[in-house]
């Protein structure tokens, strides 16, 4: 895969997050300020990043594969919405 194709993948899967993640930090039972700070970041970039007034960078969304991984009806709905691959996510070690 080059890199232009890795790129465009990320892109999806940066959008689907975007689009899913009121409903993920509904799943794991966190605010958009509890879901902040696990992340390091302020409430309001979390609140323009669910608004689509920024762009979701990638370190942060694998920041938030991790969250929601910690909590099971999160981590079940990872996996339903196809928000990642394991098989891509380990080849970019």
């Amino acid at each position: 895969m080059n890199k232009e194709e890795r790129k465009a993948i990320q892109n999806q899967y940066m959008d689907k997050m975007v689009e899913r993640l009121p409903t993920l930090r509904s799943a794991a039972k966190l605010t958009q300020n509890q879901f902040a700070k696990k992340l390091g970041v302020a409430r309001s970039t979390i609140v323009v990043i669910e608004s689509r007034g920024r762009q979701l960078q990638w370190n942060m969304y694998l920041a938030m594969i991790l969250v929601f991984m910690q909590h099971e009806d999160s981590k079940k709905l990872l996996e339903s919405f196809e928000l990642f691959d394991e098989k891509f996510l380990d080849g970019i070690k």
